[in-house]
C-alpha cells in the first residue's frame, strides 16, 4: 500500500533538502521528505529555519561533483554557529566517494547512498559521532515502490518507474551509484500517477536511466505507457531518457498518437563514430540511430527531438568529431546537451588515455552548440503563425507580469499576460526570441 505523506506523528525538527543533478534526485529529495514527515519532521521554509541540512548530490560528471563538493564545504558555516544542527549528504556522490567525503568534509554527521535512505529517521536518534557515519547500501534492491513522493509545487510529476541501468556505459558511474536495473510494479506506479493527478498534477514525466528497458512480469514500456494514457484527468505524458538500442516501433506509434502522449523524445546519441560509440559500449550504430530518427519522424507528427552528446571521449580523432558533427547537421536537433569528457573513477573509461587536449574539447562543443542552435532555432520559426494548446507552468523569468508554458512537444512559449498555472490556452505563436516562443492567447 502506497504511503500518504498527510500522516504525521509529533514533530521533531524542519528539514531542508537542497537537491542538485538529474531529475532522478529531485525524486528521490522528495521520497526523504516523506520518510521525514512520517516520523514527525516539517519541511523549512528556508535554510535558515531548518535543524536538519540534506544535501542531494550528482556524480556523472566531474565539473558537477567538484561543484557539489565545494558548495557543501559552505554548509560547514552553520555548524559553527550552531553545533546542534545536523547535516548530512546523500545521493550518488555519497555512494561512488562516500570515504573521501567523509575525510574532506569532516563536520558532516552522514553520508549515505541512494538505496540507504529508509535508515535516515534512525540515524536521526542517535547520538552524534566525531566522524560522519558512512551508510552507502540498504537492504535488497531498493525501490521505494509503496512511498508517495512528497510533492508541494508545480504542473509536472515526475515518477521514477525504474532505478539503476544495465546498459555500463563505459564513461557512466551510474550502474556503479545506483546499481542494476530494477522495475516497478505497473500497479504502484498508475496508483501514484492517479495519486499525483487527483492533487493538481496534470502532467507526468516517466523517469528512468533507460525507460525503454522497462519490463516488469509481461508488462513492457510500451503497455505501462498505454495504461498510463487512460489515467483519467492526465493531460500530458513524457518519458526520460530513452536508449537508442532498444526504442520500439511500438513505442513510436504510441507517441505518435496524439495527446495526452507528447510529441517528444530525449535520445542521446553521444557520438556520431561508429568507432566511439564501441569504445563507449553503447551497442547501437551511427546507421541504427539515423534510421530510427528517421523513423520517429515520420511516425509522430511535430516531434521534439533532443539528445546528449560528448566531445573528446579518450580516443576521438578529428576524423572520428567530423563524424559527429555530420549527424548533428543530418539531424537537425531541437534541443542538445553536449559535454566535454571527464574521467569517472571507477568506470571502465578510466583506464583509457584521456588524449584530446581539452582547447579542444572546448572547440568541439562549440561547434557543436552553433550547430544545435541553429537548427533549434529554424525548427522553431517554422511554427510561427500556428496554433497550439499551452498549459501555463508559472510567471516569466524575465516579468512578473508575463506567463511561461509549454506546447505539447515542450517548446518554451511566453505569453504577454498573467495566467493560473495548469490552465491550458491556444496561443498562437508569433515571434521568436532566443530559443523561446512568443505567443499570444487566442
Amino acid at each position: 500500500m502506497l504511503t500518504d505523506p498527510g500522516q504525521k506523528t509529533t514533530t521533531r525538527g524542519s528539514v531542508f533538502i537542497e537537491t542538485y543533478g538529474c531529475q532522478m534526485n529531485r525524486v528521490d529529495s522528495e521520497i526523504v521528505t516523506t520518510l521525514l514527515e512520517e516520523h514527525g519532521y516539517e519541511r523549512a521554509n528556508s535554510i535558515d529555519d531548518a535543524g536538519i541540512i540534506l544535501i542531494n548530490t550528482c556524480a556523472v560528471r566531474e565539473h558537477a561533483q567538484e561543484k557539489a563538493i565545494s558548495n557543501i564545504a559552505h554548509f560547514r558555516a552553520f555548524k559553527e554557529r550552531n553545533k546542534d544542527i545536523r547535516i548530512g549528504v546523500i545521493g550518488c556522490l555519497s555512494k561512488h566517494l562516500g570515504d573521501e567525503l567523509a575525510e574532506r568534509l569532516p563536520f558532516l554527521d552522514w553520508v549515505m547512498g541512494p538505496d540507504a535512505y529508509r535508515a535516515l529517521p534512525g540515524l536521526l536518534q542517535q547520538e552524534r559521532t566525531k566522524l560522519p557515519k558512512i551508510v552507502l547500501d540498504g537492504k535488497g534492491l531498493e525501490l521505494y515502490d509503496e512511498i508517495l513522493p512528497a510533492r508541494r509545487e508545480g504542473i509536472n510529476a515526475w515518477v521514477t518507474i525504474s532505478r539503476g541501468c544495465n546498459n555500463h556505459c563505459t564513461y557512466c558511474v551510474v550502474p556503479g551509484a545506483r546499481g542494476e536495473e530494477r522495475n516497478r510494479p505497473a500497479i504502484s506506479i498508475l496508483r501514484e500517477i492517479e495519486k499525483a493527478v487527483s492533487d493538481g498534477f496534470p502532467q507526468v514525466t516517466l523517469l528512468g536511466q533507460n525507460v525503454n528497458s522497462y519490463q516488469h512480469n509481461s508488462d513492457m514500456f510500451a503497455d505501462l505507457l498505454e495504461k498510463v494514457g487512460k489515467i483519467e484527468g492526465l493531460k500530458r505524458i513524457r518519458f526520460m531518457t530513452s536508449h537508442p538500442k532498444d526504442c520500439s516501433d511500438n513505442l513510436l506509434e504510441i507517441l505518435g498518437s496524439g495527446l495526452p502522449f507528447c510529441p517528444e523524445l530525449h535520445l542521446p546519441v553521444q557520438a556520431g563514430s561508429n568507432h566511439t560509440l564501441k569504445r563507449m559500449g553503447r551497442g547501437y550504430t551511427r546507421e541504427h540511430y539515423l534510421s530510427l530518427v528517421e523513423k520517429a519522424r515520420s511516425t509522430v507528427p511535430g516531434l521534439l527531438l533532443s539528445t546528449d552528446i560528448i566531445v573528446g571521449f579518450p580516443g576521438e580523432s578529428e576524423k572520428e568529431f567530423e563524424e559527429t558533427a555530420d549527424l548533428v547537421r543530418k539531424v537537425g536537433y531541437d534541443d542538445a546537451y553536449i559535454y566535454r569528457y571527464s574521467e569517472r573513477p571507477g568506470t571502465p573509461a578510466a583506464n583509457m588515455n584521456d588524449d584530446v587536449a581539452n582547447e579542444d574539447k572546448v572547440r568541439r562543443l562549440m561547434i557543436l552548440n552553433d550547430l544545435v542552435r541553429e537548427s533549434g532555432a529554424f525548427n522553431r520559426t517554422l511554427m510561427i503563425g500556428k496554433t497550439y494548446p499551452v498549459i501555463i507552468e508559472g510567471l516569466s523569468a524575465k516579468s512578473d507580469q508575463e506567463s511561461m508554458g509549454r506546447t505539447p512537444a515542450g517548446h518554451v512559449v511566453v505569453i504577454p499576460e498573467k495566467m493560473e498555472p495548469g490552465e491550458e490556452v491556444q496561443v498562437k505563436m508569433v515571434k521568436l526570441s532566443g530559443f523561446t516562443l512568443r505567443g499570444r492567447v487566442v
